[in-house]
């Protein structure tokens, strides 16, 4: 039978060893989201009502902004077997899981291909919220990693957006898209 190590515990190793590991070589190139012709959504899901606006906000940036390929990536705090039906792998969104990670909270499945895609641009609607997203971050090909401020891995972002008190999930995430749209970056 294997020993089991408190959550705390391995949460505390992931932390060190994202801390300790070296940022991912990669191809870094400032992109407009106007020239974007690929993208990534990072996030934590929580609910089918937060799937749901993930799945609008990549509709949005795909029919204002003429993204052609925006691809959700959702982490999932449950093992394979509780994954809600509604959340299904398809062409432009997928998950991974408690059962997709090693001990300490490293995504081992389900990931490497998405990591490895040179994505114009990488959008992570809520950092220091999950260890393995963080883990996707830092191992991520894409050009541009952006995100509202983060206290881990700073060195894994090329901007960071500083969050307003009393903001919402979905005010500062919408800064970031407007950001992007917006900004002089090619």
């Amino acid at each position: 039978m294997a020993l089991k190590l408190p959550a705390k515990i391995t949460n505390r190793i992931a932390q060190s060893v994202l801390q300790w590991s070296s940022v991912t070589s990669r191809h870094r190139q400032g992109v407009n989201l106007r020239q974007a012709q690929n993208m990534l959504i990072l996030y934590t899901e929580e609910d089918e009502a937060k799937f749901k606006l993930v799945r609008d906000i990549a509709q949005f940036v795909k029919k204002e902004f003429g993204v052609k390929h925006v691809m959700r990536l959702a982490y999932v705090d449950k093992e394979s077997k509780q994954i809600p039906a509604w959340h299904m792998r398809k062409l432009e969104g997928d998950f991974f899981c408690k059962s997709d990670l090693n001990w300490f909270g490293k995504p081992v499945r389900n990931v490497g291909a998405i990591v490895n895609e040179p994505y114009d641009v990488l959008i992570h609607f809520d950092p220091d919220q999950s260890v393995p997203l963080d883990f996707v971050v830092m191992n991520s090909k894409s050009k541009l990693k952006v995100s509202n401020h983060s206290k881990w891995r700073t060195k894994d972002y090329d901007i960071l957006l500083p969050v307003a008190k009393g903001d919402t999930w979905k005010q500062r995430n919408h800064r970031i898209i407007q950001f992007l749209a917006e900004s002089p970056l090619s």
